[in-house]
């Protein structure tokens, strides 16, 4: 696994340079995105540990929490029509998504899994477990998960007229300290049994040591070394996956995706519209785009991540509490 971890970050690192040159947005995530991604479509085996995967997921979540203060979650009780915005997100994405996906011919439970908004992951597990075939799955949740992210990015790129993340600094040793800090939050989210641990257990001490003063400040070398990771690590979710599957199963996958970001621009334009929130952040707040990687472009555009990470968990929770009750009713409807 090593060395396919490292031959696909250099492809990734080539993509990224690439995108770099361009002046693509969030090139060193998108770049290594398309490379490897393309790269997988070629044959090539593409893949990334999971451990570091998760261990750039953490480092992840102590940037964002570096810029979360604790006296926000006072706003919590605010946040209730977009909170109630979401679940009617979330139930037009499953209704739309498991009809669109009723017409490719796959079964009903099927349709159901692949119509989830978000947690890719925990789909692909509950869907094993009962017997789904994962590859319809897995390729439409990956899918999906493209076209979100670069959606978002692109769309933020446009709403703040270019991103930048970096804070030009260089790494010292101090800054080095980090790649012990971020693992041992981990495993703090782990003994407090949070969800998501290695992303909000170190999200959690980013804020609480930036509420107390100490900083934590990513260098953009190890910032960029992070992004590199979880773009590659997207790409890389198709691999193995033959042409003609993808033509199959990826042209559903592609309208699921498109109808996501539609219905995601639509419910944030009436948020914005008629609450104070801005259209940015409802947006973040509401697209089935990995936690991280929404996270990070909230920071980007200068917008609360508290608030977008807040509905990103309220999501996978309300998604994992109510699978077996929607998996009951599309049994049910299949009789």
């Amino acid at each position: 696994m090593a060395r396919r971890t490292v031959s696909t970050l250099l492809i990734g690192a080539l993509g990224g340079g690439i995108a770099a040159l361009v002046s693509l947005p969030m090139a060193w995530m998108l770049g290594p995105l398309f490379a490897v991604l393309i790269a997988s479509l070629a044959g090539i085996r593409a893949g990334i540990d999971k451990r570091l995967h998760r261990g750039s997921i953490a480092m992840l979540g102590l940037f964002i929490g570096n810029r979360i203060e604790l006296d926000e979650l006072s706003h919590l009780l605010e946040w209730y029509p977009s909170v109630l915005a979401m679940l009617a997100y979330m139930g037009v994405m499953l209704a739309g998504g498991a009809w669109l996906f009723s017409h490719s011919g796959m079964s009903r439970l099927s349709a159901v899994f692949c119509s989830f908004p978000g947690s890719m992951n925990a789909t692909v597990i509950l869907a094993e477990r009962l017997g789904v075939d994962i590859r319809w799955i897995a390729i439409t949740h990956a899918m999906r998960l493209v076209i979100v992210v670069a959606s978002a990015a692109f769309m933020a790129s446009y709403l703040a007229g270019g991103i930048v993340l970096g804070e030009g600094n260089g790494v010292s040793w101090q800054n080095l300290s980090l790649l012990v800090l971020a693992p041992a939050s981990w495993w703090l989210g782990r003994l407090l049994s949070f969800p998501l641990p290695e992303f909000l257990g170190p999200m959690a001490v980013g804020a609480v040591l930036a509420t107390l003063g100490h900083g934590v400040v990513l260098p953009d070398l190890l910032l960029v070394a992070t992004f590199l990771v979880l773009g590659s690590s997207v790409g890389a979710r198709f691999a193995g996956t033959p042409w003609r599957r993808v033509v199959q199963v990826g042209r559903f996958g592609l309208l699921f995706g498109l109808y996501a970001v539609l219905m995601a621009v639509a419910a944030a334009w009436l948020l914005s519209t008629f609450t104070p929130h801005s259209f940015a952040a409802a947006l973040l707040a509401l697209l089935p785009g990995g936690v991280g990687e929404m996270a990070v472009i909230a920071v980007a555009l200068d917008v609360d991540p508290i608030y977008v990470v807040t509905h990103h968990v309220l999501r996978l929770l309300l998604l994992i509490l109510a699978t077996p009750v929607v998996i009951a009713l599309s049994q049910r409807m299949a009789r």
